[in-house]
């Protein structure tokens, strides 16, 4: 196990923080540490008929459009559940008969304490959208009948998109779901 020693603030945004100090590590040596502090997020797995719906939006970081479950930051006090709600109804302008979670994973937690919940929403109904104002978001449907061939084929690459899709994947045949 390791412990903070010390740990400096060296940066603060809107979205994380990055702290730098040294840990005690479980055999008494100490280690330099940097880690961004995140306040985390959800990805929702949105299930319409025969038809997962995504989002297509531009990612600056990885200078490409990408493929990618609605998705958003948690905001203070705000639990994973009524996270999803929100980033569905804003995104793709729809409300969740029932979300169910799927996981909650750590997306790198070799240098970050972000966590990100992923949740199945099923008996969708239409409700308004309203994205944030710097969101771009183009919404894409994947048939569920070609969702497996999609992941072994490489077409998406976001890791909170990975994770949610692989898992829904899991959850739904498990189900036995069978779409209406």
């Amino acid at each position: 196990m390791e412990t903070w020693i010390d740990q400096t603030e060296v940066f603060q945004g809107p979205i994380f923080r990055v702290l730098t100090g040294n840990a005690r590590l479980d055999d008494g040596q100490v280690a330099r540490r940097d880690v961004v502090a995140h306040r985390g997020g959800v990805g929702v797995v949105p299930v319409l008929g025969d038809q997962i719906l995504l989002v297509r939006q531009f990612r600056l970081a990885a200078g490409k459009h990408m493929v990618e479950l609605p998705a958003g930051l948690r905001e203070p006090g705000e639990t994973a559940e009524a996270c999803a709600a929100r980033e569905l109804a804003e995104e793709l302008g729809y409300a969740a008969g029932q979300l169910v979670h799927l996981v909650t994973y750590h997306t790198s937690p070799g240098f970050t304490d972000e966590a990100t919940a992923i949740f199945l929403a099923l008996d969708l109904s239409p409700v308004a959208a309203n994205p944030d104002w710097d969101e771009r978001l183009t919404p894409v449907e994947q048939p569920l009948n070609q969702l497996a061939e999609a992941l072994a084929t490489g077409v998406y690459e976001d890791g909170k998109t990975l994770v949610g899709l692989y898992a829904a994947l899991a959850w739904l045949g498990a189900a036995g779901y069978h779409h209406s």
